[in-house]
């Protein structure tokens, strides 16, 4: 459900105390990785006899990793060429052993700097293998030439990197300022943070995550601050019983729509119906509410006062019936007038415990901090803020913002202790539990107006569905993601509706809930 995402430096603390306090060999670790490579590569190809394979190994383990390999592609009857990038001599260690093993077979090797990449004209395989932690700083020339070396070989051949391409930062995911262009990569035992920032996609290939036997025990003890999530949390949502009826599908109020702006509240409310919300009901000013009853006979109606426009006296009206809702949806399409900023303040002196606050609500609250103190360490509330609306939280262009989502949203998480969720490519949550979790999805078919109004509708039917916020937050994302990869194969090129979005939810359940994934495939693949 939450797979972990650690930083090379926790990755290498795991590795470290594997060593020092179960005493598992480095060597044994590298020839688990080694065939879990090599089994990844067998998927690849029907017969591997007579195939031909330059592989790259780097100065630390990931080189261990390459020598191993090389060995079991040579076993396979595999022609190998292994390019190690400093002298022999300088190998000592498990990657010294491996190397003196592939060695013994009498398997071709070449130091890197005096390999001409020119005479290269086709190759099968190449292997990845120069850096398993990610590169921070800046490359050298002789990195640079490697690496385009193996980009335009690669370009006619399969190309897997051991962990992390070669030249992607292992935290921020950016190349550096080139990159490896993997077909796969296979990060062991777990994906670093770097594999699923956006920059790092077009590099990465086909993620998977295959176990090389770090015991679980040392990542339940030092766990890691950031996590992905997994297809498996679609499983938190139950089958419905047959005899169940409207109200254990949780009922959602959702305050919003104004004369201009009716559609968003309306594609909120379709969310929280198409993500199982048994009822939902739309507050807003009485004009707009006759309006959307005619043409939603499925959204129920509150009218406020008269008119089309917000008033604070408006809260009057359902003050006293907010405890019969499940969870609340606060914003979309509310409008930004004084007028609604009064109405709004009014909700915050007695707020609804479980409340989602979206779109115009965060401009309110990005503006005052006066009003982010009331709810500041509320573990069942949460913000859905895209870039623009974070912005507000710092006072910062939106640009900035995704230059560095990580850091803006931690910084966040600090000051408020609320539960956040920062919406864009890889989507990130986060938890006051003080973790933070990564959507895997990065689809342009989710780039689309209204499409964040349905994923605060999915939230908060989960909310009311007494989902753990924060888990509703998560699976909210995700599936609202998955929903936007399905629509892919009908809308490569986009074009898709934010309705449509909301009308594929029930379909991508039905097709991936429950299903096996023992060794996880991400679907940027």
């Amino acid at each position: 459900m939450y797979l972990p995402l650690p930083t090379p430096r926790e990755m290498a603390a795991w590795d470290k105390r594997s060593m020092d306090d179960f005493h598992l060999r480095p060597e044994l670790l590298m020839e688990n990785a080694s065939r879990e490579a090599f089994s990844q590569i067998k998927s690849r190809f029907s017969d591997l006899s007579g195939r031909t394979a330059l592989i790259f190994a780097g100065s630390g383990n990931n080189g261990g990793d390459a020598f191993a390999l090389a060995r079991h592609l040579w076993n396979s009857g595999v022609k190998v060429m292994t390019l190690h990038s400093k002298r022999l001599k300088e190998y000592d260690g498990a990657t010294g052993y491996h190397l003196s093993v592939l060695r013994k077979l009498e398997i071709p090797y070449a130091h890197l700097s005096e390999y001409n990449f020119d005479f290269i004209k086709d190759v099968d395989i190449i292997v990845d293998g120069l850096l398993g932690t990610g590169f921070t700083g800046e490359l050298s020339q002789d990195c640079v030439r490697w690496i385009k070396a193996i980009n335009k070989v690669g370009a006619r051949a399969y190309v897997i990197s051991l962990d992390i391409p070669y030249g992607i930062n292992g935290i921020t995911g950016e190349p550096s300022p080139v990159a490896v262009k993997a077909d796969d990569t296979v990060a062991f035992e777990e994906a670093k943070l770097g594999l699923m920032q956006p920059e790092a996609r077009e590099y990465v290939g086909c993620l998977s995550i295959k176990k090389i036997g770090i015991p679980q025990k040392i990542k339940e003890d030092s766990p890691p601050k950031h996590y992905v999530l997994d297809i498996d949390i679609l499983n938190r949502l139950e089958m419905p019983r047959r005899t169940m009826h409207k109200g254990e599908g949780g009922h959602v109020l959702v305050l919003g729509g104004s004369q201009a702006l009716s559609g968003a509240a309306v594609l909120t409310c379709l969310g929280s119906l198409r993500a199982g919300a048994g009822l939902v009901t739309l507050a807003c000013p009485a004009d707009l509410a006759r309006h959307i009853r005619c043409g939603w006979p499925e959204i129920m109606t509150i009218p406020l006062g008269e008119g089309f426009h917000w008033r604070r006296e408006m809260f009057s009206q359902i003050k006293d019936e907010l405890t019969r809702f499940d969870a609340v949806v606060v914003g979309p399409g509310m409008g930004r007038d004084d007028d609604t900023r009064a109405f709004f303040s009014a909700y915050l002196e007695d707020v609804h415990p479980r409340t989602l606050f979206d779109a115009d609500a965060l401009y309110f609250l990005a503006g005052d901090d006066s009003l982010m103190n009331r709810l500041s360490g509320s573990s069942e509330v949460v913000l859905t803020p895209h870039p623009g609306e974070m912005s507000r939280f710092f006072g910062v262009s939106a640009a900035q913002i995704n230059q560095d989502r990580s850091r803006y949203v931690q910084e966040f998480s600090a000051k408020y202790n609320l539960n956040l969720v920062l919406k864009g490519a890889s989507t990130l949550i986060a938890g006051v539990d003080q973790h933070f979790y990564i959507s895997p999805f990065a689809t342009p078919n989710l780039a689309v107006g209204g499409s964040g109004d349905v994923l605060s509708g999915i939230i908060g039917s989960l909310m009311a569905q007494n989902m753990r916020t924060l888990d509703a937050a998560s699976l909210g994302v995700y599936w609202h993601g998955l929903a936007g990869k399905d629509l892919e194969k009908i809308y490569p090129c986009r074009g898709n509706l934010a309705r449509e979005i909301a009308d594929a939810l029930p379909g991508v359940l039905a097709r991936y809930r429950g299903g096996k994934h023992e060794d996880k495939v991400f679907f940027f693949c």
